[in-house]
């Protein structure tokens, strides 16, 4: 029996540092999951920052392309009228030569 009593007063102080140990650890583990849900929580701004970024740029982007679009329709036409005047031309000096 004393042999008994001697080994529970040796295991009850490992016991209660062990238990420490133990909430030192889960405090640490706490810590360091609530590190990386912020760490994660900073990305997750950050990439809907850069998705609303992408997405003006892509707007931007469009509207640029309608633009180029409507200016070459423009340039097209202005050849197209600059052709006409030039075949008109060329009929004029072919009709005058032949005089």
């Amino acid at each position: 029996m004393k042999s008994l009593t001697k080994l529970g007063a040796i295991i009850l102080p490992l016991a209660l540092l062990t238990a420490c140990a133990n909430t030192a650890e889960m405090d640490a583990l706490k810590a360091s999951v609530e590190a990386a849900q912020s760490s994660a929580d900073a990305a997750l701004s950050a990439a809907r920052s850069a998705q609303g970024t992408a997405d003006t740029a892509t707007r931007t982007a469009n509207d640029a392309e309608a633009a180029a679009q409507a200016a070459q329709n423009t340039a097209d036409s202005a050849q197209s009228s600059v052709d006409e005047c030039c075949a008109k031309i060329d009929r004029m000096f072919e009709k005058a030569m032949s005089k």
